[in-house]
């Protein structure tokens, strides 16, 4: 008998990957009380994401798309907790696939923990020509702890929340913040704040497309800049204070100092630990901005 209803959401602006996600929600193991429905929040201005999901053939697989073509992640996101029903989300991203125990994992770590989010680790699966020192370097491999570990905060893929989490707080995903990226690390750290108990789990495996132009180092130390400092935008909302900022940024600031030296001194002999470093120092100097007040950069642009 059933008796947990679990909405799977895939925010998605129609790309190629999101066939491969599908595809992996077809074959998730379940126990025997859940049933799951998914959710495609189109957000391509053609209809692209609904176009794939019509091209495939899933049987025993409920997929409903929301149009929503506004070309911003937050609205997309939010479009998916209006339309969602039951009593748990989950969200993956639309280049993710995932393992099939995928969600059964995540729910068991939820019932655990008495969590009101989990989050599970995302393993970049690196293209054939990817260096050898940056597959090493592992740079787009966000390691969010042991299982049980309490988080302030969360993200937007490999993730599990309850239903109400969003109606219960009065939570929203920033609209301002659909374009710059950290709608999703705002968002989970103003439930953090008010409240929700939120958790890492490492046995909940998804795993993510890597394309050939995010091996840059440019665009992972731009990444890691923009991270630093939504992470630091968060942390700091609501806590005004001179002391607070002045011990944050110099935190920060001896963290890149420190990161600086070990990259310089270490890049003729390991060149994937350098880089290591410089990510580091690129994530604290993400802090500073935050604490200046300076913009985001924007990841996800609107198509002319």
């Amino acid at each position: 008998m059933v008796t947990v209803q679990i909405a799977i959401a895939i925010a998605s602006i129609g790309r190629p990957s999101l066939a491969d996600t599908l595809r992996s929600l077809a074959e998730l193991s379940l126990p025997a009380d859940v049933s799951v429905s998914v959710l495609v929040a189109d957000d391509s201005r053609d209809g692209a994401a609904t176009r794939i999901v019509q091209g495939l053939a899933l049987e025993d697989l409920s997929v409903k798309c929301l149009p929503v073509a506004a070309g911003n992640i937050s609205a997309a996101r939010n479009a998916i907790l209006d339309a969602a029903t039951g009593d748990w989300i989950a969200l993956v991203d639309d280049d993710e696939w995932v393992e099939p125990d995928w969600l059964s994992r995540l729910l068991a770590a939820a019932r655990e923990f008495q969590a009101d989010v989990v989050i599970g680790p995302v393993r970049p699966v690196y293209p054939a020509d990817a260096p050898e020192w940056f597959v090493r370097a592992n740079p787009l491999y966000n390691e969010w702890g042991h299982r049980g570990k309490r988080l302030s905060t969360g993200r937007g893929g490999n993730t599990l929340m309850k239903a109400d989490l969003s109606s219960r707080l009065r939570l929203r995903f920033d609209p301002a913040l659909g374009v710059t990226g950290g709608e999703d690390t705002a968002f989970f750290a103003a439930a953090a704040a008010r409240g929700a108990i939120i958790v890492a789990t490492d046995d909940a495996v998804a795993r993510e497309h890597v394309p050939s132009e995010r091996l840059a180092p440019s665009y992972v130390l731009r990444r890691a800049v923009r991270s630093g400092q939504s992470y630091a935008d968060a942390r700091r909302a609501g806590h005004d204070g001179l002391l607070r900022d002045l011990a944050f940024s110099l935190d920060a600031l001896a963290k890149v100092v420190a990161a600086a030296l070990l990259a310089l001194v270490l890049r003729p002999v390991d060149r994937a630990f350098s880089f290591r470093m410089r990510q580091k120092l690129a994530l604290n100097l993400g802090k500073l901005r935050s604490v200046l007040g300076l913009p985001l950069a924007e990841l996800y642009r609107k198509p002319d």
